[in-house]
């Protein structure tokens, strides 16, 4: 089969069936009825946890999480020390976009999340998710595009004009979406701001798409659209029909935005469609689901990402084009395996490391499929960022960690720091949750214990180690942390009432909340939520454990108190069959399941009990056609597909049976019953001796491993000892006084900023340069030591440039010292000349480790490797910044220096064009100071 010469992935983020086939019923979603009937379409089993950035990742990648790298909303800044939004600096693999270009494919990617900085495509086109994004609410102000919104740069001008500004929007263009929007006073009413925003983002989107689509050339384009997931955030509370809890007057006039943008992504499809030409293959589908029905939630958690709560496990899958089938529905397929598809649609090999698989199903023959062990390990030009540029949150934090403990820089702020904390920790808890859904559950019970350990107010993180610990058949650990969480739930709770009163008494004296500031309001609404000590919660987690502990009668009674409380939600009637199917008690069992397949037809989990219902009567059949029906939603469950094999094998269909436990042991290679009946069935069934020791060596192997697990209790480890109190070197310095200072020269109308990295020679040039006669800016509060006896020569307000850089004119006509991950701040409003000294990495790093030990210092949680990696991205960045700017640099070498410092200053004076005595400066120089030299 010859490849597709155009392939189109449209991307809308929340999208689902439940909302759209209706649509398309009623004849109000033409495009995407055409592809449905055109091609092949089902649902798109979603990854947990259900967070866009996450998943959108996987999609382009074909891996999860703990691979790609990307875990969360929001990272910590290398450079600023605070948190910014998700990058792609942080994701260490290739996407499918890198990979067709490689290939020689022309690629245009446009808004996909996250994708900003662009990515330089070789003979591509990459559009950033920061592109839509109004920086300015007036729309008649300008609206600069941020460097590295689009790539390449000789298109930034074109597409800036593209955009579509939330204020350009009149009553024509919200009407359809809000038909009442005349009756709502908007001065205290912001939903129509909100809906503005999203209908303005998602067109400037839907412009870019279209003219690139139309004026570039591709062979590949990927084209995002978040505003659906937007209009179910905000509106689908409204959509038909009204939950008991939504106000008249808000679901008669908001009830039909969610239509609304259903059909207005179905017209933007069209345009996409006409701009894609008739013979170009194209893949529409969403990364997850969003309720639209009785199963929409009431209340959101006052947690991060709470909002996920109401977004659905499967999205929406449609292809069509040449060698697809036509109108006919597949199962059983993930997100992880868009990637692998598209590399199939190009006649490419998949990655033997993705986790995904091509969904062969959808060709009407079945496509060639080849593997490369990894992409990632094949070299070209795929257009990915830099080395330089790639960053890990986590690492980046660490080294940041490393200049603070050294001395070289300020520490940020406490709220700046607990920003950063609780960002890495989310970053951690997504990582971790993950590792549950990717079955890596030890690896996420570490995590879990030590998040926990740092906060244990945060009652999730209790709850998931729980989980953890019974998952892993830690019986006795999960009974402790149930007691533990208990306890802690009720303290903190009462913690919080208390704290509420005090807040409700200074803030609202005579007002009502709902006059209170936005901050207040919802500080007030967190502490709300803390307070309320609700044990609906525990008793669904005590009730799972006394399940395990083999107390089946007290587990039902426990989940009768809760029929009492009124749950009527799948997740109740699932616990309620697992009760009584531990009891035996199979009708009422049966039941539980049936209700809960009442409530959610598309529950997998119901159709997989269901199964272990039938197998325990000896209902065989029907046993595997729930087996299937579970695999059918959700192909990545090894569970059911042990099940089937169990199913089949009674009914003697060995070949399919083994089929089916070959599938268990790939998706989950510690599934030791699977090798147990693998082994049995290769040498009783099949006579493959060869195959049946082989499957009783994993299954040997694999029991030790949990042997290893469960023996490794989770240990709740002391927090490490505080650090010595601050000595003069991290004391508070003493305030700023300009008369202290040396004359600055009238010569130098510059600041010379001397750089790099801690320990890499910096005190050494400020040295030469003093006795050269060029006055340093400093203020003595960092006295000499061992580690520099002649002095540092600081001034301690630049460690905090960051923050405050009112000081800065002082240096104008002196030399200061500054460290190298500090010059980007540096503002543009003053004239600098740089000189940066160059040291061997293992000499700077020998140093630095040598002054921690010497003060009692913790410097960063990362092996030599990883700091010195680390510490060459970030000069790789500091430099392209300086060529950015223009700004004036002279190199030096430190070996150089020590070994010629004649010719050393020599090359000072002339670079700064100053008649400094060189002499001198030579002179100060003593080669006895080079103590840690690589080895």
């Amino acid at each position: 089969m010859s490849a597709p010469r155009k392939v189109l992935l449209v991307g809308w983020d929340s999208a689902d069936w439940k909302v759209i086939r209706p649509l398309m019923a009623a004849g109000k979603m033409p495009y995407t009825q055409w592809l449905v009937e055109g091609g092949v379409s089902g649902n798109l089993a979603t990854l947990y946890p259900v967070l866009s950035p996450m998943l959108w990742t996987s999609i382009a990648t074909g891996k999860r999480p703990h691979k790609h790298g990307i875990h969360g909303f929001a990272e910590p800044d290398p450079h600023t020390g605070g948190v910014r939004p998700i990058t792609n600096l942080s994701r260490k693999t290739k996407a499918v976009w890198n990979i067709l270009s490689q290939s020689g494919k022309k690629c245009l990617v446009v808004g996909w999340w996250p994708s900003n900085p662009a990515e330089p495509l070789p003979n591509g086109v990459m559009v950033s998710n920061h592109y839509q994004t109004a920086s300015n609410p007036d729309p008649a102000k300008p609206w600069p595009m941020p460097p590295g919104t689009v790539h390449p740069p000789r298109l930034a001008e074109a597409l800036a004009e593209l955009r579509v500004h939330p204020g350009e929007l009149d009553g024509d263009h919200i009407l359809p979406f809000v038909p009442k929007a005349a009756e709502i006073d908007q001065a205290k009413d912001k939903r129509l701001q909100g809906l503005a925003k999203t209908i303005a983002d998602c067109s400037s989107i839907h412009a870019a798409a279209t003219h690139l689509l139309a004026t570039e050339p591709w062979d590949f384009a990927a084209v995002y659209y978040d505003a659906i997931d937007h209009f179910g955030h905000g509106f689908m509370r409204y959509h038909p029909p009204r939950q008991k809890h939504i106000p008249e007057k808000d679901f008669e006039l908001y009830q039909g935005v969610i239509e609304a943008g259903y059909c207005y992504h179905d017209m933007m499809l069209g345009m996409l469609l006409a701009c894609a030409g008739p013979h170009a293959t194209v893949l529409l589908m969403s990364d997850h689901g969003f309720h639209p029905d009785h199963l929409r939630p009431a209340a959101i958690p006052m947690e991060p990402a709470g909002p996920a709560v109401e977004h659905r496990r499967y999205g929406i899958f449609a292809l069509k084009g040449p060698g697809i089938k036509t109108g006919e529905a597949v199962h059983g397929s993930t997100l992880l395996d868009i990637c692998p598809t598209l590399l199939t649609l190009f006649d490419l090999p998949s990655g033997q490391d993705m986790d995904g698989k091509p969904i062969v199903t959808a060709w009407s023959e079945p496509p060639k499929i080849a593997t490369v062990p990894s992409w990632d390990e094949i070299p070209g030009a795929d257009g990915s960022h830099p080395p330089g540029t790639q960053l890990d949150a986590g690492e980046a934090k660490e080294a940041l960690k490393q200049l603070e403990a050294l001395g070289y820089i300020q520490p940020l702020p406490e709220n700046a720091q607990e920003a950063v904390a609780e960002t890495t920790r989310e970053l951690q808890y997504n990582l971790a949750c993950a590792l549950i859904d990717a079955q890596l559950v030890a690896d996420a019970a570490k995590i879990f214990a030590e998040l926990w350990r740092e906060k244990p107010a945060e009652h999730r993180y209790g709850a998931h180690l729980l989980s953890c610990q019974m998952m892993l058949g830690r019986r006795a650990a999960a009974r402790t942390t149930l007691e533990e969480l208990r306890a802690n739930r009720k303290k903190f709770a009462g913690e919080a009432a208390e704290k509420l009163q005090r807040r409700k008494e200074e803030l609202l004296q005579d007002k009502k909340i709902a006059d209170l500031p936005e901050p207040q309001q919802r500080e007030l609404h967190v502490l709300a939520a803390k307070a309320r000590f609700s044990p609906a919660m525990l008793r669904q987690i005590e009730m799972q454990l006394l399940l395990a502990e083999g107390k089946p009668q007290e587990a039902l009674e426990l989940c009768r108190k809760l029929e009492k409380a009124g749950h009527d939600l799948p997740e109740y009637h699932l616990r309620l069959a697992d009760c009584h199917a531990a009891l035996k008690q199979w009708a009422e069992a049966e039941r539980a399941c049936r209700r809960t397949l009442e409530l959610d037809p598309d529950n997998a989990e119901a159709h997989l009990a269901l199964c272990r219902l039938q197998l325990a009567q000896k209902q065989n059949f029907a046993a595997a056609e729930s087996a299937l029906n579970a695999t059918g939603l959700l192909y990545h469950n090894p569970g059911a597909h042990f099940l089937l094999g169990v199913a089949l094998h009674r009914h003697g269909l060995v070949g399919a049976a083994v089929e089916a436990f070959n599938v268990c042991v790939n998706q989950n290679a510690n599934y030791l019953p699977a090798h147990r009946r693998l082994a049995f069935l290769y040498e009783k069934r099949l006579n493959n001796p060869a195959k049946a020791a082989e499957h009783r060596g994993k299954l040997r192997e694999g029991a030790q491993r949990l042997q290893v697990h469960r023996a490794a209790e989770t240990s709740r480890e002391a927090p490490r000892a505080a650090l010595a109190p601050a000595d003069a070197e991290t004391a508070p310095a003493p305030a700023f006084d300009p008369a202290t200072l040396a004359p600055a020269r009238a010569d130098a109308p510059f600041a010379t900023i001397v750089s790099g990295l801690p320990r890499s020679g910096t005190s050494l040039l400020m040295q030469m340069l003093a006795a050269g006669g060029l006055p340093p800016l400093q203020d003595g509060h960092r006295p000499a030591d061992a580690d520099n006896p002649r002095g540092y020569f600081e001034f301690a307000p630049a460690k905090n440039i960051r923050m405050d850089q009112a000081w800065l004119p002082h240096a104008q006509g002196r030399a200061l010292k500054l460290v190298a991950q500090l010059l980007p701040f540096l503002p543009s409003s003053q004239s600098y000349r740089i000189i940066l000294t160059e040291r061997s990495l293992d000499e700077v790093l020998n140093s630095q480790r040598v002054m921690l030990e010497r003060h009692g210092r913790e410097g960063a949680a990362l092996s030599p490797d990883k700091l010195r990696a680390i510490y060459e991205q970030q000069l790789d960045r500091v430099s392209q910044m300086l060529d950015l700017r223009k700004m004036t640099v002279l190199r030096v070498r430190h070996a150089d220096v020590l070994r010629d410092p004649a010719g050393t200053a020599t090359a000072i004076a002339s670079f700064l064009n100053l008649p400094l005595n060189q002499a001198a400066m030579a002179a100060s120089v003593d080669p006895a100071l080079h103590r840690q030299r690589a080895q």
